[in-house]
C-alpha cells in the first residue's frame, strides 16, 4: 500500500481511482472489510455497520480509526454531516474526490530537495548577530565595533499621541523622540 503525503495530488487520484493508500498522516483507505466506527455517532455507526454486514462497502476512507466517507457497491458514495477535529476536517475536505476523474488532477512535481538560503552577494563580511547572546556568529566582533544607533525607540502611532499626549499620559507607543514626550534615562 503506498504512503503519500495527506494533501497531494497523488491522495486525490488514489481517493478517484478508489486505490488503497496510507498516508504519512492519519488519512487512509482501504477496500478491505473493517467494522471499526472510531467516533462515527451511533446513527451513522448503525448505517455502517448495516452497510459492511450486507457486503456493500467496495471502499473506505478513514481518518484516524474512524470511516469519514464509504462507497457502495452500486457507486453511492455515503459522506457522513458529522464535523471532527480540524484535521479531520481537512481530510473531508479531499472527499470531493471520490466523485472526480481520476486524470483529472495534475501529476505532483518532482521532488526537489528543501530550499538551502545563501547569502546575498558582497555579504560575506556582514555580522550575523548581535545583541548579548548572538546566534549563528561566524567570527568574534572587533573591539572597534560599535552600533548605528543605541537609542533606537519604537514608531509611536498617530492616532494615539493626539489623545493620549493632550490628556497628560502617554502609552508605549507615544514615549519616544519624535513625540515630545521626555523619556527615563
Amino acid at each position: 500500500m503506498p504512503k503519500l503525503a495527506t494533501q497531494s495530488w497523488a491522495v486525490r487520484r488514489a481517493l478517484a481511482s478508489r486505490q488503497p493508500f496510507r498516508t504519512h498522516g492519519a488519512l487512509s483507505a482501504t477496500a478491505e472489510r473493517t467494522y471499526c466506527v472510531g467516533w462515527l455517532p451511533e446513527t451513522w455507526a448503525d448505517r455502517y455497520r448495516s452497510d459492511a454486514d450486507a457486503g456493500r462497502i467496495i471502499y473506505q476512507v478513514f481518518s484516524y480509526s474512524t470511516p469519514i466517507a464509504w462507497v457502495l457497491d452500486d457507486g453511492t458514495v455515503v459522506v457522513p454531516h458529522v464535523r471532527y477535529s480540524i484535521t479531520t476536517s481537512g481530510h473531508q475536505g479531499l472527499l470531493y474526490a471520490l466523485d472526480s476523474e481520476p486524470g483529472s488532477f495534475p501529476q505532483d512535481g518532482p521532488d526537489e530537495g528543501p530550499f538551502v538560503p545563501t547569502q546575498a552577494p558582497g555579504s560575506w563580511n556582514w555580522l550575523v548577530g548581535s545583541g548579548a547572546r548572538p546566534r549563528n556568529r561566524r567570527r568574534p566582533v572587533r573591539e572597534d565595533f560599535t552600533p548605528v544607533r543605541d537609542d533606537f525607540a519604537p514608531v509611536r502611532m498617530e492616532y494615539s499621541e493626539s489623545y493620549s499626549v493632550r490628556q497628560g499620559w502617554a502609552t508605549s507607543y507615544d514615549i519616544g523622540p519624535a513625540s515630545g514626550v521626555e523619556q527615563a534615562a
